[in-house]
């Protein structure tokens, strides 16, 4: 008999359904998570504003590195000299004094200080054609200064290798260049005029005022504004280019025997191969009779350097480009027979080695002296520290300079070699940290054979090893105190290095370990900030009664990451890059388009049915939501985001409605779509919060300021204000701590008195703010200066506009608002504290 086969029914698997079910329900969210994830790229991608010009940052002095922005507090660009003692008689404060500024450790820049932009001081005022001398103002280029006398067949003497410099920063500097049987600049100056605190104008020479003459060359802008200077010329002659590699070891030898005596020789220098350091080729320029093979007297300005710049960055990529340097693009560079005017060979243009950008990584300098008969010993130690500390050296070039026994910042007290090192760095803390510690072992090895450093590079020698490299810098400081006695003329160098200007809380400020913040931070923290001002709009929207479901999330997406591009964008152009801050932007940006594309589709579907099942009203569900969300709002003020009780607030949800009543199927909905979006961000909150306890443990709440009281006709110490508590002082200073975030900005208007005058908060000179205010409204007679405004996204009448503010002029700024906030015309938003 055949057995009939059972129905297909009668053998129905529980389990097989519910597998098949849970494969369909997991299809669709696999789906989704597809959808949302492309939905988000594309998102992203369109997002923004990527075309935002960033505006120039008013009163900030930067160098060639972007590494030292410094904010002054008045910037003045003289055509005179009257313009400049007007300038030092209707001011009592700092004063700062800058030219190209191509140093690159804020030698020319000190924080609220008058800053003397000399660029606008550039006149040729003589040429000399039998004496072979001419007589500028300071703030004239070498480029341009070569234009003018080049007509008369007159060559600069001394300069630096690149033309881009002011004459006045260079003698400031006391630079040098390649000219064999020459030294510093100072041998090539006749005579120079210096315009002193009290407002008059000193001549000086080796025979009149000689201690102002060799303490102002070489003295970095702290006796006086240089405002004259004659110097002596040279003809301008063909000269020829000859070329030989050798190893290192042999290098002393050759220079001795074949280049130092040889009056033929007019620039020399030899370029050391990293990363091993155990060869160098001399390049070496020889007076000739021969027709330059270079149609051009000097080097066209405005040159396209594109090639140029990219073999460098291709170079300083890996040992693989400093290979293919050395054995194929120098040999190719250096084959052909040339031959140039000396102005040709003199006006190099920095363009060539300039990258496009420097926030990521910049390129710097560093310089080390030794006498000529210690080479040997100096190269050895040199290869050793770069190699065991990594560094990225792109090129040493070696120079020579004669002794110069007479400025009182000489680095060449003896006949001297330097070692002048082009190297590529990251701009993280790290970084620089680590470029610290190799430039600190070179410092030591030269000091110890009796050499020195050079001071025109970023900051990061001991006072001990400033003392030690320049033992007349005493005697610079006496004369400083006597032609200076208020120490008006400061900059970052003498900040550091002058005693009248140590910090006596320095010590202290360093054992806080936070109170130093990255000013990049304050354009940064815009967008960051940007989800907590889009949970107060949310609720204060739902407050006013109006439909979830019409709120303009994907506009809010869209704010984000147009706040995100224009911060960006600012923080690029003028500070180094903060990665690890970057990161964290992309990271909750990315999460916020997220929550925000599945909210907003989900309101505008289901969200809006339910709302329109319910005649638009309100909820009790509805109402116990709006309540959450301000709880939310509030609190992210003034805590992290994970702090938030998602669970309390969902437990309540259930606790405080029924089950049933009017417009069930809202009830229902807005109960399971809450219970759903809190219990993954309680989960989220919980994750991200063990994260970030793990990874830099208890947040600092507080955030640290300087201040000075302002007595006035009172003799009593004025209190300081609620919440703020005093840590320290020392001399005119008091270090002071107040809470962070929201409290930053409840609490500041509290110092906006007569009582104190603030310096710095977290180290910085200015600092960003958000004002709310009608559209279009007018805040250009406010002290600060608008960076961009943007619309708010549920209230087009309404904008945002970001001011950035002075920190010296910030209590003022706030006493500004505060009447404004009167009229109602503005109303403080936030201080974004870094």
């Amino acid at each position: 008999m055949y057995k009939l086969k059972s129905p297909r029914f009668n053998s129905v698997n529980p389990v097989r359904i519910l597998w098949r079910v849970f494969r369909v329900l997991a299809s669709i969210l696999v789906l989704l998570v597809v959808v949302l994830a492309v939905g988000t790229t594309v998102t992203v991608l369109r997002s923004g504003d990527d075309g935002f010009v960033p505006p120039v940052l008013p009163l900030t002095v930067n160098d060639v590195s972007k590494l030292n922005a410094v904010r002054v507090g008045q910037v003045l660009r003289p055509e005179s000299i009257a313009d400049i003692q007007a300038a030092l008689s209707a001011t009592s404060g700092r004063v700062s004094i800058g030219g190209g500024r191509f140093s690159q450790g804020g030698q020319t820049a000190y924080p609220d200080s008058l800053h003397i932009d000399m660029r606008s001081f550039n006149k040729v005022l003589a040429i000399d054609e039998d004496r072979k001398t001419v007589t500028v103002q300071p703030g004239i280029r070498w480029r341009d200064l070569q234009a003018a006398i080049d007509p008369h067949n007159l060559s600069i003497k001394i300069m630096q290798t690149y033309a881009n410099f002011t004459v006045g920063g260079s003698l400031s500097v006391n630079v040098h260049g390649r000219y064999i049987g020459e030294g510093p600049l100072v041998g090539s100056v006749l005579g120079l005029k210096l315009l002193l605190a009290d407002g008059n104008v000193v001549d000086a020479s080796p025979n009149t005022n000689a201690d102002i003459f060799y303490g102002a060359i070489g003295g970095y802008g702290g006796l006086g504004v240089i405002v004259e200077a004659t110097l002596q010329l040279e003809d301008n002659i063909a000269v020829e280019r000859k070329v030989r590699v050798m190893p290192i070891e042999d290098y002393a030898t050759h220079f001795r025997d074949n280049v130092r005596d040889n009056s033929d020789v007019v620039f020399h220098n030899a370029d050391i191969y990293p990363p091993h350091y155990n060869r160098l080729r001399d390049v070496s320029w020889l007076t000739t009779n021969k027709t330059p093979t270079v149609a051009e007297r000097l080097i066209p300005e405005g040159k396209d350097y594109y090639w140029q710049v990219k073999a460098a960055e291709f170079v300083a990529a890996s040992d693989f480009g400093k290979w293919t340097r050395e054995h194929i693009i120098d040999p190719i560079w250096y084959y052909p027979e040339r031959v140039e005017w000396r102005n040709y060979e003199a006006s190099y243009d920095v363009a060539e080695l300039e990258p496009a950008d420097r926030s990521e990584y910049s390129y710097g300098l560093r310089e080390y002296f030794v006498p000529v008969e210690r080479f040997d010993e100096f190269q050895v130690q040199m290869r050793d520290i770069f190699q065991r500390n990594k560094a990225n050296i792109i090129n040493v070039s070696v120079r020579h300079a004669k002794a110069d026994p007479n400025t009182l910042l000489n680095w060449a007290k003896t006949e001297v070699f330097a070692f002048v090192v082009y190297y590529r760095q990251g701009t993280d803390a790290a970084a620089k940290e680590a470029v610290k510690v190799w430039s600190t072992e070179m410092i030591d090895a030269a000091i110890a054979l009796g050499g020195a450093y050079y001071l025109p590079y970023q900051l990061q020698a001991s006072p001990e090893q400033f003392a030690a490299a320049y033992p007349k810098a005493q005697e610079y400081f006496g004369l400083k105190y006597r032609l200076d006695p208020n120490n008006r003329f400061v900059n970052l160098l003498w900040e550091k290095y002058y005693p009248l200007n140590r910090d006596l809380l320095a010590q202290t400020k360093a054992n806080l370990g936070d109170y130093y913040r990255g000013e990049e931070q304050t354009f940064l923290t815009i967008p960051e900030w940007y989800l907590v001002f889009q949970p107060k709009e949310y609720a204060d929207y739902l407050a006013e009664g109006r439909d979830p479901s019409t709120f303009p999330f994907y506009e809010s997406i869209e704010e984000y990451w147009a706040l995100y591009d224009r911060a960006i964008a600012i923080s690029r152009q003028n500070y180094p890059a903060n990665t690890e801050y970057r990161t964290m932007l992309r990271v909750i940006g990315i999460s916020t388009t997220v929550e925000y594309l599945a909210k907003g589709a989900y309101e505008a579907s289901i969200g809006r049915l339910t709302r329109w099942s319910a005649n638009g009203e309100d909820t009790p569900e509805d109402k116990i939501i709006q309540q959450a969300h301000r709880a939310y709002s509030k609190l992210i003020y003034d805590e992290p985001w994970y702090e938030f009780d998602f669970a309390g607030w969902r437990d309540r949800l259930w606790a405080e409605t029924s089950l049933w009543g009017d417009h069930p199927l809202r009830k229902w909905e807005r109960k399971l779509f809450f219970c759903a979006e809190f219990g993954l961000k309680s989960l989220y909150a919980k994750a991200i919060k063990y994260a970030a306890q793990a990874t830099y443990g208890e947040t600092d709440k507080r955030i640290y300021l300087t201040a000075q009281r302002v007595i006035g006709n009172s003799i009593r110490l004025p209190k300081e204000p609620d919440g703020v508590e005093m840590l320290a002082g020392g001399g005119d200073d008091f270090l002071m701590s107040l809470p962070r975030w929201g409290g930053f900005t409840k609490t500041m208007p509290r110092f906006a008195s007569d009582e104190w005058a603030i310096s710095d908060i977290s180290g910085n000179h200015q600092i960003v703010v958000s004002l709310l205010g009608g559209a279009g409204v007018d805040v250009s007679a406010l002290a600060g200066s608008e960076l961009f405004r943007s619309v708010l996204v549920s209230d087009e009448e309404r904008e945002r506009i970001f001011v950035l503010v002075g920190v010296a002029d910030l209590t003022h700024f706030l006493e500004e608002i505060a009447s404004a906030e009167q009229s109602q015309s503005l109303e403080l938003e936030h201080i974004f504290d870094y």
